[in-house]
């Protein structure tokens, strides 16, 4: 139509052009958006750091590795991560468990948590430790030395 009107025919592939500039510049956040969680990105707006210092902040925790945090959707998050607790039967690290989905939920709008606990190490001393745990001794072979 603006060819017939002013006689230009490069007006035609000009308007295509930036007809087109337009849609992609529209389009970008989209298209970002979803690249990320296609290639399970950390989500907008979250720090690996800030999540792991709220998460160790939590009465019990001593301790958080191997995070990670990806998207699930544009506003549903999923995490997982290594959290290291003292030695405590599992009803006590339940608790745990609930103060940390808890955090997680409220601070970072994140509801879909695997977290493995990883418990210390501890040996019969000083500081009252009653289970000892001990590494699996290797019997294969008798001549005495340590491994």
């Amino acid at each position: 139509m603006a060819i017939r009107y002013t006689g230009w025919s490069q007006v035609d592939p000009i308007l295509s052009i930036l007809i087109a500039l337009l849609i992609v510049w529209t389009a970008w956040d989209i298209v970002r958006e979803s690249l990320n969680i296609l290639l399970e990105g950390l989500p907008r707006g979250i720090h690996l750091a800030d999540v792991a210092q709220a998460m160790g902040g939590v009465e019990g925790v001593l301790g958080v590795h191997d995070l990670h945090i990806w998207s699930l959707g544009s506003s549903t998050h999923a995490l997982s991560c290594h959290v290291l607790i003292e030695d405590l039967p599992p009803s006590a690290s339940d608790r745990t468990l609930r103060q940390l989905n808890q955090v997680l939920c409220d601070r970072f709008h994140i509801r879909h948590t695997t977290v493995q606990f990883e418990h210390v190490c501890c040996a019969i001393s000083e500081s009252g430790c009653a289970i000892p745990v001990t590494a699996p001794h290797d019997h294969s072979h008798t001549h005495p030395h340590d491994h």
